[in-house]
């Protein structure tokens, strides 16, 4: 039997997901990366960075069977930071904003999951507006930098090796002799 445990979908994929989302409505040449790396100096251009903020079960898990398997699903409210900088930053923000509470977002992610098998079946839910937030760069001067959170819902799944049995013993016991 197989230790092997199998967690879908994973954070490298939400976040390919959620990039090709922006990369296409987004201007063409804005650079789009997971925030929080070290040693990374910013882009020229438009600039955004996705960062996960917080994932809640928002149903009780259930568990399917397979023969040599058992996998527990659970709903998950999934929220992302999306923060954008440089010159069109608050355009970017305006049209993230309206296509993810439109069905073309829902769409988007449906042909995706659809088109690229290892990429997971996000549903958005909505998005908190837009700010305009205070930023200067390392030449001390204000940069435009506007923020939006996306909230999505999405399936994780554990996938277990289960104990099977691949013979059994049925014997009859009449029911007046127990």
């Amino acid at each position: 039997m197989s230790t092997h445990v199998v967690q879908q979908p994973d954070q490298a994929q939400v976040f390919a997901a959620l990039r090709a989302f922006i990369l296409e409505v987004l201007p063409a040449g804005t650079t789009v990366v997971q925030a929080r790396q070290n040693r990374t100096p910013p882009p020229r251009g438009m600039l955004a960075l996705i960062t996960p903020l917080s994932c809640q079960p928002i149903s009780t898990g259930s568990t399917r069977y397979g023969a040599q398997s058992c996998t527990l699903l659970r709903q998950q409210q999934f929220a992302t930071q999306i923060s954008l900088f440089g010159t069109g930053a608050a355009d970017a923000a305006q049209t993230l904003l309206t296509l993810w509470r439109d069905v073309w977002s829902t769409t988007f992610f449906a042909n995706l999951a659809a088109q690229q098998q290892d990429m997971p079946r996000l549903s958005p839910l909505y998005a908190d507006n837009a700010e305009c937030l205070p930023y200067i760069n390392a030449q001390q001067q204000y940069e435009p930098h506007w923020q939006l959170t996306l909230h999505s819902q999405l399936t994780f799944s554990i996938t277990l090796p289960a104990a099977t049995a691949t013979a059994a013993t049925v014997h009859s016991v009449a029911a007046d002799r127990l």
